[in-house]
């Protein structure tokens, strides 16, 4: 039962970690024509802030991707390693008989 409450635990961090990467995404979306609607003096300042924000969302994905490839990985050697313990176990049954 633990091993598969482990993969339950790592397919929800999966799966967390696809949404802060879409987080990430939606963070960074800068639309750079919304600056020309300012006055000059207001475009640079927005700007500044525009990038931080897609700085800042790019780490955010950085984090999520990195997060999705190590728990997908973990998922799959979790799920062999418990396939492989089940076929040990069935193998011992079929042999007893």
């Amino acid at each position: 039962m633990k091993k598969e409450l482990l993969f339950v635990i790592i397919a929800a961090i999966c799966v967390f970690a696809i949404a802060v990467f879409m987080i990430g995404g939606v963070l960074q979306d800068v639309d750079y024509h919304d600056l020309s609607k300012l006055p000059l003096l207001e475009q640079k300042a927005a700007y500044d802030r525009m990038q931080s924000r897609r700085a800042a969302g790019e780490i955010i994905q950085l984090i999520g991707a990195v997060l999705c490839l190590t728990g997908f990985a973990t998922v799959t050697v979790v799920t062999l390693t418990i396939s492989h313990n089940n076929a040990k176990e069935a193998e011992k049954k079929y042999v007893k008989e």
